[in-house]
């Protein structure tokens, strides 16, 4: 009997320490100040230039301090997540998935966008989507009729770990025969926008972006030709939309409040017009881990390809 209460005793003492060791009762974070970050979907400059309206609005909505800074890559901010030194990041959909499987992000909530035709026009009068395509773009002179004619090509990209900018079309490439390793060279030029100035001024036969990133360019007379100059050559299947995403073991009652404050951030017109300016958003959507599982599959299909 008592070599029984003592076995106990020991389980009752070790349990605990288990449940530490792999994190389940990991004492919740709750900061002082909130650390967010946005991923470099698009310039940099652009986006830092927009971060204070957007810091000072959810510092409004949060009642505490908010620190929004620009991450360098896609990687930086998973590593500033996995790290805990970033608690909040608006997360593209692969960098979400890397992140979410290294156990460093939880999504809270995805964007919702206007859909886009094949000219760039905004579908106002459609509902909102929780899900974009990838398109193929090519100089007009480029001979590219589809995906077949990239062998031998230079494709400029946003990063590596873009979702509609290299893992679909990586994928798409195998799909179509092609080797994304051998038979294309891949141009990383820091940004969606950039891929398709890089097209524009010769300095790639052709692009993948998001649909459409050519109207990134609209306002901009920089380029009144560039509709003309880079075509569309194909869409891809669909992708789910890019996240708002929180460390795992944030306060419970904080991801409430910074899942509301997106939330109520749009119902404003300058929350929204912040959030356009950004990433184009339009609203949010409930999010669960398991609407990114297509990403996961092609991922792994991916681990067999080196990219430099």
């Amino acid at each position: 009997m008592k070599n029984r209460i003592a076995l106990l005793l020991i389980l009752a003492l070790a349990l605990p320490l288990a449940l530490f060791a792999d994190g389940t009762k990991e004492k919740a974070v709750n900061p002082d100040v909130i650390q967010v970050q946005l991923i470099p979907s698009r310039d940099a400059a652009y986006l830092d230039a927009q971060r204070m309206p957007m810091q000072q609005m959810l510092e409004a909505q949060l009642k505490r301090k908010v620190n929004v800074t620009v991450a360098t890559d896609y990687n930086a901010l998973i590593e500033g997540m996995a790290s805990g030194q970033i608690h909040v990041g608006l997360l593209a959909t692969t960098a979400y998935v890397m992140a979410a499987d290294e156990g460093a992000a939880e999504a809270i909530l995805k964007s919702t966008r206007y859909d886009v035709d094949d000219n760039g026009k905004l579908l106002k009068d459609k509902p909102l989507v929780s899900g974009y395509k990838a398109q193929l773009v090519a100089s007009a002179d480029s001979g590219i009729k589809g995906v077949k004619d990239l062998k031998g090509k230079k494709i400029a990209i946003a990063s590596f770990t873009s979702t509609s900018g290299f893992v679909w079309p990586a994928n798409l490439l195998a799909d179509n025969g092609l080797d994304p390793e051998k038979d294309v060279t891949w141009m990383n030029v820091g940004g969606h926008d950039n891929a398709i100035t890089a097209v524009y001024n010769g300095q790639a036969d052709a692009a993948f972006t998001f649909k459409d990133a050519r109207t990134l360019f609209e306002k901009e007379s920089f380029y009144p030709d560039l509709m003309k100059k880079v075509v569309l050559i194909s869409n891809t299947s669909e992708i789910p939309n890019d996240t708002i995403s929180v460390i795992p073991n944030l306060d419970a009652k904080l991801k409430e409040a910074i899942r509301m404050a997106f939330i109520n951030m749009m119902k404003d017109p300058n929350g929204l017009a912040i959030m356009r300016k950004i990433y184009n958003h339009e609203g949010y959507a409930p999010a669960k881990d398991s609407d990114y599982d297509l990403v996961r599959t092609y991922l792994a299909r991916q681990k067999k390809w080196t990219f430099k």
